[in-house]
């Protein structure tokens, strides 16, 4: 499903409206001398797109509905700009960021749930700290349902700092048993548990040296299949699309892990034999399941969705999957914003961290974009409509004097791409050569037709195994009650604040 599918007049058109009903104030009552607080969420949805910082979405607008025109994400009324540093890094990792979104509680690389007294790994050996409280947790102790949607594992750092309280984000077989009803170690927070779980990670809940449903085996060393234990405890578990489409309000409190590790890319969905939802479906699945669940007191619901595999398509070196990934995202957002009432429901969508990814030269907008006619141009340039608006492809420039177009070029007169990274996986050994015939091997070991194939790796300054992220802000955006209060530099635990008065939780 393509981002542009929720842009245009309908979804304008849904947000004009939300942001006149969201902004509006009941009249003043007489002798009140002045106005009555705002109207309170009913439900809150945040979005998070693990590594989608400001040049992510960028070039993700160019390259799915191009340069001038709008994402979903474009179109909220509120926004401001979030500082990711951890209590011990300038560049963080994802399990202090959301920790610090989730409980307003800056902590350490690494760390999950905690606040800054405790160390990764305790390798001070003095004990963890005190166990902050998450935006879940207070929303279930509050009657709310709650569910954690996730393109990676369900385990890893972003969703586990939802619902779990670990000094080391890689003890993910421990993370799936804290949302276990019937642990020992379970987060008693939680109450009767979190009503969906939908991601990937079987491979945690399922014994090393057991074959699960699509024949990959798993990783836990206690012997214990989680997938009966959670079963066993009132879930119910799915693990393929079949069992997917026939979830009801009746089915929750419900497991749904849908690969053994993390969720294919969008790109790749469509060929995954075992067949599997994207993050659309997911979100849509789970807000109807929300929606739709028996009401026992309070009500309204608490959702975080985070699309995973933006981050790790980076890591990888591969901007033609972290685009597609946040596009898919984007579509998402969209989906929610037409199925909610957003006068009762605040979405928030942000990012954990940003990446060493960017735009570089100074690209021209592709030829049938141009506001003026020009004289001649290379015959590559008239392609470039067609490779993400120009975003995947080499940097075109203007001869400003002969009103020619041809490829920039370094130093060498080598030309060279729109998008790159500082360091990665996509390092070329040597001489550069002109990225439409380089033989560097690209995802998978193919070797590339161009930057616009899907498996290019785009170039990287600095030779790594795996992409780093970077430290710079990262925005926030917002839509319903509550969205005002997000506006300015914040650090990211200012995110948690606006979720939670907008509840009204205590």
């Amino acid at each position: 499903m393509k981002a542009g599918r929720w842009n245009g007049t309908a979804i304008a058109g849904l947000l004009a409206a939300a942001i006149a009903a969201a902004d509006g104030r009941p009249a003043a009552t007489a002798g009140d001398g002045g106005q009555e607080p705002r109207r309170r969420a009913r439900n809150v949805i945040f979005f998070v797109g693990d590594g989608m910082g400001v040049s992510t979405v960028t070039a993700a607008r160019v390259f799915s509905v191009g340069v001038g025109a709008q994402l979903v994400v474009d179109q909220f009324p509120y926004t401001a700009l979030s500082r990711t540093y951890s209590e011990d890094a300038i560049t963080p990792d994802s399990a202090p960021t959301m920790s610090a979104m989730m409980t307003g509680v800056n902590t350490n690389q690494s760390v999950i749930g905690f606040g800054p007294s405790t160390e990764p790994n305790d390798f001070n050996a003095d004990g963890d700290g005190d166990a902050s409280w998450t935006l879940l947790e207070l929303a279930k102790a509050r009657g709310m349902k709650v569910g954690v949607v996730s393109t990676a594992q369900i385990t890893h750092a972003t969703p586990a700092a939802t619902y779990a309280h670990v000094n080391q984000r890689n003890n993910e077989n421990d993370i799936a048993l804290q949302a276990l009803p019937t642990d020992p170690t379970y987060n008693q927070r939680l109450g009767t548990g979190v009503d969906v779980l939908m991601g990937g990670g079987r491979r945690f809940f399922v014994p090393n040296g057991v074959a699960d449903e699509e024949g990959g085996t798993g990783s836990r060393t206690d012997g214990r299949d989680l997938r009966a234990a959670f079963q066993a405890a009132g879930y119910r578990y799915v693990w393929n699309t079949a069992g997917f489409n026939a979830l009801a309000p009746s089915s929750l409190p419900v497991l749904g892990l849908f690969e053994r590790g993390h969720m294919e890319y969008e790109a790749d969905r469509p060929t995954d034999l075992g067949g599997e939802p994207g993050i659309v479906e997911m979100t849509v699945k789970a807000i109807e399941l929300l929606e739709g669940a028996p009401r026992n007191g309070a009500d309204g619901y608490f959702l975080m969705v985070e699309a995973g595999r933006i981050d790790h398509a980076h890591h990888e070196g591969n901007a033609y999957r972290a685009l597609t990934d946040t596009e898919a995202l984007d579509a998402a957002i969209g989906a929610a914003a037409q199925l909610v009432d957003l006068r009762e429901t605040l979405i928030v969508v942000s990012a954990d961290h940003s990446h060493v990814f960017n735009i570089a030269g100074y690209p021209m907008r592709p030829l049938q974009e141009l506001p003026y006619p020009i004289n001649s141009h290379e015959a590559g340039y008239a392609g470039a409509v067609s490779r993400g608006h120009g975003i995947l492809d080499l940097v075109y420039d203007l001869d400003q004097t002969t009103g020619h177009v041809s490829e920039s070029a370094d130093a060498g007169g080598v030309p060279y791409t729109v998008l790159g990274y500082l360091n990665g996986p996509g390092y070329r050994n040597g001489s550069r050569v002109d990225p439409r015939s380089d033989p560097f091997p690209g995802r998978g070991g193919a070797i590339p037709s161009g930057p616009w194939d899907p498996a290019y790796l785009q170039e990287a300054a600095v030779p790594l195994g795996s992409e780093t992220h970077s430290g710079e802000d990262v925005a926030i955006y917002a839509i319903g009650p509550g969205a005002e209060a997000v506006r300015g530099t914040v650090k990211n635990t200012a995110i948690f604040r606006v979720m939670k008065d907008a509840l009204g939780l205590r």
